[in-house]
């Protein structure tokens, strides 16, 4: 399969956050990843834990046996290329106020769940607040700090979730955001709504990436006046009662491969003088949303205003209005990519169903033509793993508008459906004391191939048939085997499993 070089200036410079590398003004870099982080180079880990048998105190030294009790605490005491790594299954109340900058190649990195396990089950911020009360307004807050990573987290609040306030190379990476609404439960906790994460400012090379960010009174994201060359990639925009992204007079902003769905209102708009960014490979799709009032919104799905035409990019993405208009250019309307096109825009850009499940928040898109494998693999600000941390995968079926690899539109890439699955247990019974019953899954991927269980005895291995269901096998003799499951063929991914079975023993039958 091609390899292809996938990250551009921006977020070259805006991952060093990330991946703590700092490149030259003209360098293009691979992608960036988070998994490919140094922020472990120096091996120093500040540990965090309010539970009830933690040992923590604020006072300590943050070690895995004398955790601190607060991220506060480990954000005032965090050097460069040091990792705060919050506890799983925590939740941690309260405002973040980042306030040390770690150094380019040495990020400190605030950390929650693994990057690629999506679902973040630690949280910071404030969820829920009763009468009386109030609440700290954000999550975490970056102001006047530069090379800082917050990452596998879930964050609340009642205003911004995220506020970057003139910093430099802050990755906001793999997080679920539900921010921004000061109304829970009924009790107003501020005057306002505000966007979920809002980058403000005079600061630069901002990354916003594989994040969730969803149910967003005023926008998703907000990039505001002051900043450059922030790039929005790879997240999943949903549900929101205003914009999903709004860029306001910020020049070099790229947005590129997100799916958007259900937002009310505009789901990208470069307002004010945001000139010479880029709006790339992503899905744009209107449904009906609940808090629109249960019809399909009407907003212009892609919005440019006259003063940030100059020198801004529309192209690979797939837009789906619910409204009349599908874009804006300058003021002027567009109802279609085809008109759109006329004025050298969206040469890519289709209206294509990417195929969402309608009974369900699922944005994976269908193996659609115009959507799988048709993005463009070389955007700025593409990374190297989707949204759940996938790497692209190549279908067979649609190939690629470009000769230098593969990618689908979206937050998400659709996966090869081969798997396999394969469990197994003794089955003595009268003429078969040695008998095994191997309970075996598989699933036929997108290239025809075939599957086979090999029992690990030295026996020719048995063909297995889409689907799932059990077979049987005598060992020839007493002892410990390691069976192993192979699906796929010579021309597509191969899938492997193992499982290990006792027979003839005491325990094992």
């Amino acid at each position: 399969m091609p390899t292809s070089r996938q990250v551009g200036l921006a977020l070259a410079i805006a991952g060093s956050a990330v991946t703590g590398t700092v490149l030259p003004s003209t360098a293009y870099a691979e992608s960036t990843a988070y998994a490919e982080s140094t922020a472990h180079a120096e091996n120093t880990v500040l540990h965090v834990d309010n539970g009830p048998r933690s040992n923590c105190s604020d006072s300590g030294t943050g070690t895995r046996d004398r955790p601190f009790c607060t991220v506060q605490a480990a954000a005032d005491v965090a050097e460069p290329g040091q990792t705060v790594q919050l506890a799983p299954d925590r939740r941690f109340t309260g405002q973040v106020t980042v306030r040390r900058s770690g150094e380019p190649g040495r990020p400190i990195v605030f950390q929650g769940a693994e990057p690629t396990v999506h679902a973040p089950n630690t949280s910071v911020g404030t969820r829920h607040w009763g009468r009386g009360s109030t609440p700290a307004p954000h999550a975490f807050v970056f102001e006047g700090v530069h090379d800082v990573t917050v990452t596998g987290l879930r964050l609340d609040a009642p205003q911004e979730g995220v506020l970057v306030k003139d910093s430099t190379r802050i990755a906001v990476d793999h997080n679920d955001v539900a921010a921004g609404d000061p109304v829970r439960g009924g009790v107003r906790a501020f005057p306002a709504a505000t966007p979920s994460v809002r980058i403000t400012g005079a600061g630069s090379y901002v990354t916003v990436s594989r994040n969730r960010i969803s149910a967003a009174p005023v926008s998703g994201v907000a990039v505001d006046a002051g900043t450059s060359g922030v790039v929005v990639t790879t997240n999943l925009i949903t549900g929101g009662a205003g914009r999903g992204v709004l860029v306001t007079d910020a020049p070099g902003t790229i947005v590129v491969g997100n799916t958007f769905g259900r937002n009310c209102g505009s789901d990208l708009e470069f307002a004010g003088a945001s000139t010479g960014s880029v709006a790339e490979n992503n899905i744009l799709a209107k449904r009906p949303a609940p808090r629109c009032g249960g019809t399909p919104p009407t907003a212009i799905p892609l919005v440019v205003s006259a003063e940030s035409i100059r020198s801004t990019r529309v192209d690979y993405n797939t837009i789906v209005p619910s409204g009349p208009y599908a874009y804006s250019w300058g003021g002027t309307p567009f109802a279609t990519p085809e008109a759109f096109r006329a004025i050298g825009q969206g040469a890519s850009d289709n209206a294509v169903d990417p195929g969402f499940a309608a009974d369900r928040e699922d944005y994976t898109p269908a193996a659609v033509t115009g959507v799988t494998d048709a993005a463009d693999p070389n955007a700025l600000g593409t990374l190297a793993t989707d949204l759940l941390g996938a790497e692209p995968a190549d279908h067979p079926r649609f190939p690629s508008p470009t000769a230098w690899g593969y990618r689908d539109r979206g937050a998400i890439e659709l996966q090869d459906p081969l798997r396999v699955q394969l469990s197994a247990r003794p089955r003595p019974r009268a003429g078969h004391p040695l008998n095994a019953r191997f309970a075996v899954g598989y699933s036929a991927g997108w290239v025809p191939g075939a599957a086979t269980l090999d029992f690990g005895d030295g026996s020719a291995p048995r063909a297995v048939d889409p689907g799932y269901g059990s077979v049987d096998h005598d060992y020839p003799a007493a002892g410990s085997y390691t069976a192993t499951l192979t699906a796929g063929g010579p021309a597509g991914p191969v899938r492997t499993t193992t499982t290990r079975i006792t027979v003839g023993s005491k325990n094992g039958g």
